[in-house]
């Protein structure tokens, strides 16, 4: 028994030993790709899913008919899986497949992160603990594998690309090659434009041959294109690739848990003001590029001016593209990863460990993805959000004015805290949370009077919508009914365009109710309209986000009462509530 005892040890001891040896980057490398392949059958979404299909039965005959809105590089790769899948006859229905064969270089890149990391590593005097903890958190981060293998999306592969660009373009002799990965890297999303300031920095650092640089990035964009000029397809792919999708969603957050999701909501174009009494220059799209312009203008000085170290460039970079995603409009809940990756390769750049950064970032990029794909909640968005703006902050405070902070956390750690203060905290926040719930449903619930009827509990002639199912008490997604911030229990949830028919009692004398968008969509244009016998008495007029409108008519000899709503266009997010619908009857 002690021999079998003492040979397990053995061998446990030799293969932990094996992943901590810093000689050897294979196993970190399999660990990764083994979780890569375990999360492909993760489920995505459909619909995105139907992209890489149609754009991989497009690209069966060739690059120049291709109509995609998607930087050339990537579409260059599904130009060889169009390929495969024509020779093989697969069919593209298979999701594991698809997944499997089109993030053929998403996995790639996250190994080639990985061993970024592992290079870094390998000069640092750390403890063999930390060591291990980096590298965790660049194999096994959550927020790489929901954004690529069980989603099915791409970010990954160009910021990684960015990761080595800097570390190139950051040293004279390489300079020119790291700004052709730029340039690359850009061919693969065009978001990477988040670094610019950082790549534009070192250029002017380096402006005695900035010329390599630009001779390189054209030379990688000349042979990226190539194959879309032969085919003569190049100003179509460039225009859709790049100009077109400038302005193509006009939204101040596309549930991303940022700036103007916690001011404004989710879904709300961009160009309205903060609040309806504030001029109409005071919008997310302006206030949101003025805020990132000025916070990318403060990374190009500094990085300019001062001499940076390796680590204190990728942070740098890390704070630009933290900001790309918390201030700027119309961005996508996936867009905050690019910080978590360039934050962790910074860390294993720096003389000494900063986990805190690494983790955080990874944070908030693991939860803004996980709210599309696995933790659900319209509540919590603004929480998150108010998470990011926090993590913004601390890492702007941190990367520019480091001293400053330092001094302020010395004075901090020297304040006594009691042990009890957590479960304390605990309770208070129990406490206020209990409170508030039962003040909005106390604020929200309405109590019926005699001579007061819901309409929904009146007979239901007929009803219709565009969309989903009618709900009673809950929107069309099944979510507790939100009008312009304000939570109703009583209401009709649906969808326009829709149509809801209901019996009116003999003795009914008048109707009200109060009606808008949805705030779990935040986006749609709705019209509102009532009609008494199929004669229309009240209209709402356009109706977006953050708006609600009320009505009080006179139902008298009516037979019939109608709620309808207009899609007006496009039925999009057209999600409608009618809310404490009340028929007032005489005794």
């Amino acid at each position: 028994m002690k021999i079998v005892e003492k040979y397990w040890k053995s061998l446990k001891d030799s293969f932990v030993a094996a992943f901590l040896n810093r000689k050897s980057f294979a196993l970190w490398g399999l660990l990764a790709l083994f979780l890569n392949f375990v999360m492909l059958h993760g489920h995505g979404f459909d619909s995105d899913m139907e992209f890489w299909r149609r754009w991989i039965q497009s690209l069966q005959m060739g690059v120049g008919n291709f109509t995609g809105d998607y930087p050339p590089l990537y579409i260059l790769w599904l130009r060889v899986v169009a390929w495969f899948y024509q020779i093989s006859n697969l069919s593209l229905d298979l999701e594991y497949e698809l997944k499997q064969y089109c993030l053929f270089p998403v996995i790639l890149a996250h190994i080639w992160l990985v061993h970024f990391v592992w290079l870094r590593l390998q000069n640092r005097k750390w403890n063999d603990s930390v060591k291990t903890v980096v590298m965790l958190i660049a194999v096994a981060n959550p927020a790489f594998y929901l954004d690529g293998p069980v989603w099915g999306q791409v970010d990954i592969l160009p910021v990684t690309i960015c990761v080595w660009a800097l570390w190139y373009a950051a040293r004279p002799r390489t300079f020119a090659l790291g700004m052709g990965l730029f340039m690359l890297g850009l061919l693969t999303k065009f978001q990477m434009i988040m670094f610019l300031p950082v790549f534009g920095a070192l250029a002017l650092r380096y402006r005695k041959i900035m010329w390599q640089g630009i001779l390189s990035a054209a030379l990688v964009f000349g042979i990226v294109f190539l194959p879309f000029i032969l085919a003569g397809n190049f100003s179509k792919e460039f225009s859709q690739a790049y100009l077109s999708s400038v302005g193509q969603y006009p939204y101040a957050a596309m549930n991303a848990g940022n700036l103007w999701m916690a001011l404004v909501g989710n879904m709300t174009p961009d160009s309205r003001p903060l609040f309806e009494w504030m001029p109409a220059f005071m919008n997310p799209g302006l206030l949101g590029k003025i805020l990132f312009v000025l916070v990318s203008v403060a990374v190009l000085v500094k990085t300019f001016l001062k001499r940076l170290n390796m680590g204190q460039l990728m942070m740098m970079a890390a704070l630009n593209a933290l900001a790309f995603f918390m201030l700027l409009p119309c961005m996508h809940e996936r867009y905050g990863l690019a910080a978590a990756v360039m934050c962790i390769g910074g860390v294993a750049c720096q003389k000494t460990p900063r986990l805190n950064a690494a983790m955080i970032l990874s944070g908030v990029a693991f939860v803004n993805i996980a709210m599309m794909m696995s933790i659900r909640g319209t509540d919590l968005w603004f929480w998150i959000s108010v998470a990011g703006i926090i993590a913004m902050v601390y890492f702007f405070v941190v990367n520019i004015c480091p001293e400053a902070f330092e001094r302020i956390c010395g004075k901090l750690r020297k304040i006594p805290l009691p042990g009890i203060i957590a479960p304390l905290a605990l309770v208070l926040v129990y406490g206020v949370d209990v409170g508030n719930t039962l003040a909005k449903v106390e604020r929200s619930a309405y109590k019926l009077k005699s001579g007061e009827t819901f309409v929904y509990d009146l007979k239901l002639i007929s009803q219709t919508q565009g969309y989903g199912s009618t709900n009673i008490g809950k929107s069309v997604d099944n979510n507790p009914l939100h009008v312009n911030g304000s939570l109703f229990i009583a209401g009709i949830g649906t969808h326009a365009p829709s149509r809801h028919v209901y019996e009116l009692p003999e003795n009914a004398t008048r109707f009200t109710v109060s009606c808008g968008v949805d705030d779990e969509s935040g986006n749609g244009v709705i019209e509102f309209i009532i009609l008494l016998d199929d004669r229309e008495v009240w209209r709402s007029g356009t109706m977006e986000g953050r708006q609600i409108a009320s009505a009080d008519i006179s139902v008298e000899g009516g037979k019939r009462l109608s709620l309808v709503t207009d899609e007006l266009g496009s039925k999009n997010f057209d999600h409608a509530d009618w809310v404490n619908p009340i028929v007032y009857t005489k005794d």
